[in-house]
């Protein structure tokens, strides 16, 4: 799997000011140069209901419907200015960020904001019912210019399509859009994690308000620098907010955890792995076996070469450090390991990062130091195996609250501003693009966590033709689906694209109905409704 990264990012400096809402208006401000970026003049063949002609255009088109899906979905009176433009990003061959978007300002203090909590300014402005700063625009948003080119994740590229039909090892723009729009709408907290510090002395923020570190059991405002320092670092972050508690058992997929036989027993917490295959209850089990190389007292680590089917058919353990966790779990597999648990060398689980340089294929799990003690104490006689537990869900703590992105090794822009990995299904707002994501339908628990923030989600229909005709599709419905927002996104598409009521709209817009009518946004109720107003 290769590691793409989404990042988030505090713009510009702080600022700060004293300062039934409408559909938000998203507006893209293009600050790309002629003949780049977003003006690409390079001829493309329309595609996944995108009509532009050039990469340029579609990559507009995209953006202004990922624009549109977010303006549907929350309300402010006051428009949002983005800023958008495709520039050199940090890349490799296999490996590199996708995107970076952040609020240009923060405002704290206005009408209807919590005391000395800072706000990015789309958020403030739909609070304070005004523009705090009109002479500036809301958010910034970048996106890595040389995606699939030599050097830069150079087998894939950028799909622009708006079906969500992403061809294999592509990257869905659209999906990555909504991503980094989602981080300037304010799923970020503005703190230095590198100190601890916020960035506004003397304010916390409304997202850092709503996170709770389980290991030292303190709220993130409460604590010193350095606890905050640690708690970013400690794997143990959650989400308080009560919108997004009521909405887990709906949102995300029951809870499995590693169960011990044999020789040992107990239930035990871990870290997920961004290579391999994904571990299932269906994939991994079996006996134990430590790790032994041969090198002596680091030879449970693992960094070199086992005898060949030293660990046939069995789990294999193996002690962090010395080496990166892939080329462990590589020199398992090739000892004949059908899956691999890395034991941590500190107190909690990690998520564990890819490496280029080998590529493992078999199901890798961590478990905590402690953890990996009992397992190894049974060895030989213990066996695992993944179970899930009844009443309770995947990313989500002991208390079923939200785990937020927490990675033993600080990620710059990803750490904290981020769902966990371990959402199942993957959540939009983790820090790494999936395949399952499909951004113009499902934003999971992100509304949930914006009315949180103070965001009012849009409980009305959809509409057509400039608000006029009244789908009877509701633009959000149970757990962050959205059929109706992307259905009022392609008429507004469509209808700039080709004119309304003319057949070129109507051939546009077909497509998208009929995908909406496939998955049930569009029931046999209101299909009349749907095509009356898709006809204007």
């Amino acid at each position: 799997m290769n590691k793409t990264l989404l990042a988030c990012a505090l713009a510009a400096a702080t600022t700060f000011a004293i300062g039934s809402a409408d559909a938000a208006n998203i507006v893209l401000v293009n600050m790309n140069g002629p003949g780049v970026g977003l003006n690409d003049p390079t001829p493309a063949t329309p595609a996944g209901g995108n009509p532009g002609t050039t990469v340029g255009e579609q990559r507009q088109i995209a953006y202004r419907f990922a624009a549109d899906l977010w303006g549907a979905v929350l309300e402010s009176d006051v428009d949002i200015n983005v800023r958008a433009q495709f520039t050199a990003l940090n890349c490799d061959a296999t490996s590199g960020v996708l995107g970076s978007a952040g609020a240009r300002q923060i405002f704290g203090d206005f009408p209807n904001a919590v005391a000395a909590t800072a706000y990015g300014g789309a958020l403030a402005n739909a609070l304070a019912g005004e523009d705090l700063d009109p002479e500036e625009d809301e958010i910034n948003s970048n996106f890595n210019a040389n995606l699939g080119t030599p050097g830069c994740l150079e087998t894939s590229g950028w799909y622009y399509g708006l079906d969500g039909n992403t061809p294999t090892g592509m990257i869905n723009f659209l999906d990555v859009v909504m991503h980094e729009i989602g981080h300037g709408l304010n799923f970020q907290g503005f703190y230095t994690l590198a100190t601890g510090a916020p960035i506004a002395p003397g304010y916390t923020d409304i997202y850092s308000s709503f996170v709770f570190d389980n290991v030292s059991g303190q709220a993130w405002p409460q604590m010193t620098n350095a606890q905050r320092v640690a708690a970013a670092k400690g794997g143990g972050l959650v989400w308080t907010g009560a919108n997004v508690a009521t909405q887990v058992p709906m949102a995300l997929a029951p809870k499995v955890l590693l169960t011990a036989g044999g020789t040992a027993s107990g239930e035990f917490q871990y870290g997920t792995a961004e290579f391999g295959a994904e571990a299932t209850p269906a994939n991994f089990s079996g006996q134990l076996v430590l790790v032994n190389d041969g090198s002596g007292a680091t030879g449970s680590q693992g960094c070199a070469a086992s005898p060949a089917n030293a660990y046939a058919g069995k789990v294999a353990v193996v002690d962090r450090g010395t080496c990166a966790f892939e080329i462990k779990a590589k020199f398992a597999q090739d000892a004949g390991a059908i899956a691999v648990i890395v034991a941590n060398n500190t107190t909690g689980v990690i998520q564990m990062a890819e490496d280029p340089t080998v590529a493992a294929t078999v199901p890798t799990i961590s478990v905590s130091q402690a953890d990996g003690a009992i397992l190894k104490a049974g060895i030989p006689g213990a066996t695992v195996a993944l179970a899930e537990v009844e009443g309770s869900f995947a990313g989500t703590d002991a208390e079923g609250r939200a785990l937020l992105y927490a990675p033993a090794t600080l990620a710059a822009g990803s750490t904290f501003s981020h769902f966990d990995i371990s959402h199942s299904p993957n959540a939009l707002m983790e820090p790494s693009i999936n395949q399952d994501l499909d951004g113009n339908l499902r934003l999971d628990l992100t509304p949930a966590l914006y009315e949180d923030l103070g965001w009012i989600v849009n409980s009305g229909n959809a509409t057509t033709n400039g608000g006029t005709c009244n789908t009877g599709i509701a633009v959000t419905e149970g757990v962050g689906l959205i059929g109706g927002a992307n259905l009022q996104a392609a008429d507004s598409m469509c209808r700039n694209a080709h004119g309304g009521g003319t057949a070129a709209y109507r051939s546009c817009i077909a497509p998208f109905v009929s995908r909406l009518r496939d998955l049930g946004f569009v029931p046999k109720s209101r299909a009349s409704a749907v095509t009356l107003c898709t006809k204007r």
